[in-house]
């Protein structure tokens, strides 16, 4: 458990969560520049299978070449820049990728491979014009993208933390997409902490019964009120698990109920043992965001029916409480009386993302 802050620190200036100058900043230096969770691999199974995930202003193609790596390309044509792929997902009919406008046509790597009724000139050359590509990485089975700059693909303690859950072996079990009218970082401050917990989360607490202390669990040494419910074994509305935890986790992680993990700027991980609950975030404004929650399980125990409304009714409930807090303290945020908040000392990891924001920032661009 991390240690509290001392004393209060200042927020982020209100202005920063809803002002579009201001927005149009993040997205250069946050979201153009880092590794962006982008969708999961199975969203594309098969060499041909596409589709479009939008990073602030950038349409990015994902597909999966002839050999089934996965590729990332911007959604434009190299010709005279129409959009290359206007729905959301597809397949590419035999293998080509062809700008609905003039023609022409890419093959699944990016190369420029046809350019119907172009008059033959000595100074075109087809290899000048391949797709712009977009850096991807994978990890758990989610597809990473980073557009612009050099950064090293580093997740932290991450992989380490979830290495026995094997997490790229899981599968969606339920997806749910939501259009969220705050901004981001929103989203990801109330993802860190708890503390609003006991007023707008009452079936959490109720499984997770340490959070009725308002967050203050485990910062002051020796507790009196156990961590979760008697008898639980994962976090559903009752406490109860009605599939095997995952196989091949120590007994430690066995008997792990919930671990929270966010990955800045946009993945959040609610982690037990037996199923993964999964936020991707996408920035669709200053005051809107997309949000992609997935509900993962092994294949070989993916419940259906009643099962999985057992596993999914807790998250679904928690995760749009969430959503409706944020969007009335985005709405709040627009009081000119509100120039800045603070965080109280359970509030530490809100601060520690602040500060990231606040580094992010101050980080030049790429000339």
């Amino acid at each position: 458990m991390r240690k509290p802050l001392k004393r209060l620190q200042p927020a982020l200036p209100a202005a920063w969560y809803r002002d579009q100058g201001h927005y149009e900043r993040e997205l250069q230096r946050i979201w153009y520049r880092n590794w962006i969770a982008a969708g999961r691999e199975e969203q594309i199974p098969q060499p041909g299978d596409w589709r479009v995930v939008r990073i602030g202003t950038q349409p990015i193609i994902l597909t999966r070449d002839r050999s089934g790596a996965i590729r990332a390309f911007h959604n434009v044509c190299r010709h005279r820049g129409s959009l290359l792929c206007t729905e959301e997902q597809g397949r590419f009919a035999r293998h080509r990728i062809v700008c609905p406008y003039h023609g022409w046509a890419y093959d699944l790597e990016g190369a420029l491979i046809a350019t119907p009724r172009r008059m033959e000139t000595p100074d075109f050359d087809r290899s000048d014009f391949p797709l712009h590509r977009v850096a991807t990485q994978c990890w758990g089975g989610f597809v990473f993208v980073r557009l612009e700059g050099l950064r090293k693909f580093d997740l932290g303690a991450l992989p380490a933390r979830f290495r026995n859950h094997r997490l790229e072996t899981l599968r969606t079990g339920k997806r749910i997409v939501a259009e969220v009218k705050a901004n981001w970082k929103l989203l990801a401050e109330n993802f860190s902490e708890c503390l609003h917990c006991p007023p707008v989360h009452p079936e959490l607490c109720r499984v997770v019964t340490a959070y009725r202390e308002a967050g203050a669990w485990g910062l002051r040494g020796k507790e009196t009120i156990p961590e979760y419910k008697a008898g639980a074994q994962t976090l559903t509305l009752d406490g109860s698990a009605r599939i095997p935890p995952f196989a091949g986790l120590d007994e430690i992680d066995r008997n792990t109920l919930y671990v929270p993990w966010m990955l800045p700027p946009n993945l959040f991980l609610n982690v037990q043992p037996d199923y993964v609950n999964a936020h991707l975030m996408l920035p669709t404004g200053p005051d809107s965001v997309r949000i992609v929650y997935d509900w993962l399980f092994e294949p070989e125990h993916m419940p259906k029916g009643e099962d999985l409304e057992h596993y999914t009714a807790l998250w679904e409930t928690t995760n749009a409480q969430d959503a409706r807090n944020c969007e009335w303290q985005q709405q709040g945020l627009q009081s000119g009386a509100f120039r800045r908040g603070v965080y109280v000392p359970q509030e530490f990891d809100c601060h520690r993302f602040a500060q990231w924001v606040r580094s992010s920032l101050r980080k030049s661009l790429p000339r």
